[in-house]
């Protein structure tokens, strides 16, 4: 083993040293990280405050913009919860989630990726997040992450963890103000239309931190959706992309689950499993706490809400004209399923989302059309 070690490290840097910067994936960059972990805990890790401030008028300035082909349909690709490490057994689950990740791409061809959190973890993440960024960036295609609950209990801070990924010519995340944490910004998807460029969807990634977003995002929320409703005329739909879920997603629960029968009500339109408490902000009885950016969702005309963090649940709802929808977690660390093991398809039209569906590899899980989430 020790020759097999000292091998590979010596190929690496010889490789170094002929070509410049080596790209810290697979097998490779477990081996050094395993040797290199005690001596990396030791230091931390801190990036830049944004500057960035949110006043006046919302415009197209305070979105990043992606062009739809009109003559196609646009296709985004959710991952959430990879929690790559630098060392322990998630080194080496890291290769399971590369693998499925490139498989979903072959498959599915997005035009967006975007990652609702849990992206690394464990103490250390100097080299996880350097991998997790080498992989999507291999796609060439745009990405967008926000942060989870788990991003920042390494040595490196959210602020780090954003300088890594904005290394990347594809990575089209913004830090947002530094006062809502990191990680609160709208990707704008455009169409033409007799000559101008018209807004058909925007997805508002929120940085939900290590329970829920705070007042100042609800209030900022609010600014923006009323941005895009005056930009777009009301036209383009507004979908909130995060990690940890509200609390109407166990009020949905709560009216839609058959405990005694362990199943979904026949009449409640709810789909998919529910395989685990919905881990929301919660008092100190355990009670869901809403934090009012439900019903700005809902105010704005907000359609849909995508979140990640549990791994066992898949399911989607209508809650009070707002669908509800876990995304499907990729790869085996931390209490995963076989079965619920992918990311998730979502499908956008010229007048939104036409339908989503959580894929495993080569099936599909789940799939929702869209005239159930009006």
């Amino acid at each position: 083993m020790k020759k097999f070690i000292a091998a590979a490290v010596a190929l690496s840097v010889a490789a170094t040293a002929a070509g410049g910067y080596v790209k810290m994936t697979g097998l490779k960059e477990a081996i050094r990280s395993w040797l290199n972990y005690k001596q990396e805990l030791s230091a931390s890790y801190v990036g830049e405050t944004s500057d960035e401030v949110w006043d006046g008028a919302f415009t197209y300035d305070n979105m990043v913009t992606i062009q739809k082909d009109p003559e196609k349909d646009f296709v985004i690709l959710n991952l959430t919860d990879n929690h790559f490490g630098d060392y322990d057994y998630r080194r080496f689950t890291a290769l399971e989630v590369e693998f499925i990740a490139k498989k979903l791409v072959k498959k599915i061809k997005p035009d967006l990726i975007t990652v609702t959190g849990d992206i690394v973890c464990t103490d250390s993440t100097i080299y996880s997040v350097k991998r997790f960024t080498d992989l999507m960036e291999s796609f060439g295609v745009p990405w967008a992450p926000v942060f989870g609950n788990h991003d920042d209990e390494g040595n490196c801070d959210l602020n780090y963890l954003a300088d890594i990924m904005l290394q990347s010519p594809h990575c089209i995340l913004r830090k947002g103000p530094a006062s809502m944490g990191v990680g609160n910004y709208v990707i704008g998807i455009t169409e033409e239309d007799g000559g101008e460029e018209r807004l058909v969807e925007t997805l508002v990634m929120m940085d939900s931190h290590h329970s829920a977003c705070t007042q100042e995002q609800v209030e900022w929320f609010t600014w923006a959706a009323q941005g895009i409703n005056r930009l777009s005329g009301g036209s383009a739909e507004i979908t909130t992309m995060m990690h940890i879920p509200l609390a109407q997603y166990q009020y949905g629960c709560d009216e839609k689950w058959d405990s005694a029968k362990n199943a979904w009500k026949p009449d409640s339109g709810a789909v998919g499993s529910y395989g685990e408490k919905v881990c929301c902000a919660r008092d100190e009885n355990g009670s869901p706490v809403d934090n009012g950016l439900f019903d700005a969702i809902k105010d704005a005309g907000g359609k849909y809400v995508f979140c990640g963090h549990e791994h066992l649940n898949n399911f989607s709802f209508l809650y009070d004209g707002v669908r509800l929808t876990y995304t499907m977690k990729i790869g085996p660390a931390s209490g995963a399923s076989p079965l619920l093991n992918g990311g998730t398809k979502i499908v956008v039209g010229s007048n939104g989302i036409l339908r989503f569906s959580d894929e495993a590899l080569l099936r599909t899980v789940l799939s929702v059309e869209a005239p159930l989430g009006q």
